[in-house]
């Protein structure tokens, strides 16, 4: 172990000594439950940040959201660095450190507004839950931000099925030049046994394999689409060798935002089903972002779907939605307004018709099999409303595309899947012309 750990305020655990001593470039730490990752990490980049020999470093902790990184790791570097910072600003969760070549500093954020991650070099970066962030806050952000400097990355986290985390874990597995540790609780005896069996005894088989004994098997709780898209895994309809013609039209769903994310799908007509083409997302940008978005694809826009509450008028601009695109030359069209609950049925209906064209999508692809119901605490059970994360967006864009595409029961491959109630996906726009027609239609 490097002696130079020793002159911070901490006392490492056995279990991250090969962490600590590493000299490659790129690490990936899966580990249990209180095992103590961040506290490793945090005095980790500390040590770095004061004896590295580059000029001016910047070195970053990226937690899924801005108030996690500050809840879960400002208290740990603050105490890490207390009396050897030269200043700690609390209002931009940074510290600035004596380096050996000038200063250093170590700096938190959130995934939840990359903007502030841009336009800046980044000398190292601990990605904390990647699993629970955009994949590409990794390979469009921070990957590119190493570059010129040579910066190395660390990933950290606990299983949620295979997503983006467990690619990047089976990559850390495998490559030479990446160091992997995986922290079993069984393994490391860092948590008593007895408080071990306790957990056991509360949470179900995968519940505990998944928090406690880093399961990427595990099933993802309350995963919305989670059938539908292993499925779609196992079937193949998940490639980079999907067909598309890129000289037929393309239409576009948009969920809108400002605040929050905007995505949006693109898709073609298939024999027997639908391409998923394109899965985009950004945020805090006006309306003619989107806009001029659109006019710079390198293919032919087909129709442009929009929420059904586009038609409103924004406070900002004091014209709607649908105005402004207008206004710019596209006449949209408005997605049928279905409630969450049809939405989501529909979703499920199309999805065994869906290919999807890697790696164009994969950021889309990623939030459909990590789209969740809410669990609430109190009755200890899913409800019906989905959770709202960074999934959301893609999600809700796509329900949007199940909504405004041609039925899977006119396709000519297979007939439309039904569900439990014998109802096909035009059996639920019948529906809810008749609810409409009688006044109960659902919100």
């Amino acid at each position: 172990m490097s002696t130079r750990v020793a002159t911070l305020p901490y006392n490492p655990r056995e279990q991250f000594l090969p962490y600590h001593d590493r000299d490659q470039r790129w690490s990936c730490i899966v580990a249990h439950r209180r095992a103590g990752k961040t506290v490793a990490t945090i005095n980790d980049v500390v040590e770095r940040a004061l004896y590295t020999k580059k000029p001016n470093a910047r070195y970053s902790y990226i937690a899924p959201y801005y108030a996690q990184a500050k809840t879960i790791a400002w208290d740990y570097l603050q105490r890490s660095t207390e009396h050897i910072a030269l200043k700690q600003k609390e209002s931009e969760l940074s510290v600035t450190l004596p380096g050996e070549n000038g200063t250093s500093t170590v700096r938190l954020f959130g995934s939840d507004n990359p903007d502030a991650l841009r336009g800046t070099y980044h000398d190292g970066a601990i990605l904390d839950e990647y699993g629970d962030m955009k994949p590409s806050v990794w390979t469009q952000i921070i990957l590119p931000a190493l570059a010129d400097r040579k910066g190395w990355a660390t990933f950290i986290g606990t299983p949620k099925g295979r997503n983006h985390f467990y690619k990047i874990r089976e990559r850390a597995r495998t490559d030479p030049g990446w160091l992997y540790l995986e922290l079993r609780a069984s393994q490391t005896k860092l948590l008593d046994q007895t408080e071990l069996d306790e957990m056991r005894a509360q949470m179900d088989e995968d519940e505990y394999a998944q928090e406690f004994e880093c399961s990427f098997d595990a099933a993802l709780k309350g995963a919305i689409y989670g059938k539908e898209m292993r499925l779609a895994e196992e079937e193949g309809r998940i490639s980079t060798t999907v067909s598309v013609d890129f000289d037929e039209k393309i239409p576009h769903v948009f969920d809108l935002g400002y605040t929050d994310d905007t995505a949006s799908w693109a898709w073609q007509r298939r024999p027997g089903g639908y391409v998923l083409v394109n899965a985009y997302h950004d945020n805090f940008k006006p309306i003619e972002h989107y806009i001029e978005w659109l006019f710079a694809r390198p293919y032919t826009v087909g129709d442009v779907w929009l929420p059904h509450d586009a038609k409103a008028k924004s406070l900002q601009t004091g014209k709607s939605i649908v105005e402004q695109f207008i206004a710019a030359g596209i006449r949209p069209r408005l997605v049928p307004n279905l409630s969450l609950k049809d939405g989501i049925a529909a979703a499920r209906k199309i999805l065994p018709y869906c290919h999807f064209l890697l790696p164009h999508t994969y950021d889309g692809v990623e939030a459909l099999k990590q789209y969740q119901r809410t669990f609430d605490e109190s009755t200890k059970a899913f409800i019906q409303k989905p959770k709202h994360d960074w999934t959301s967006h893609y999600a809700d864009s796509f329900r949007y595309f199940s909504l405004c595409v041609e039925h899977p029961d006119r396709l000519t491959a297979s007939p439309d899947p039904v569900d439990e109630n014998g109802m096909n996906l035009q059996g639920l726009f019948e529906e809810r012309e008749m609810n409409l027609r009688r006044g109960i239609a659902r919100i």
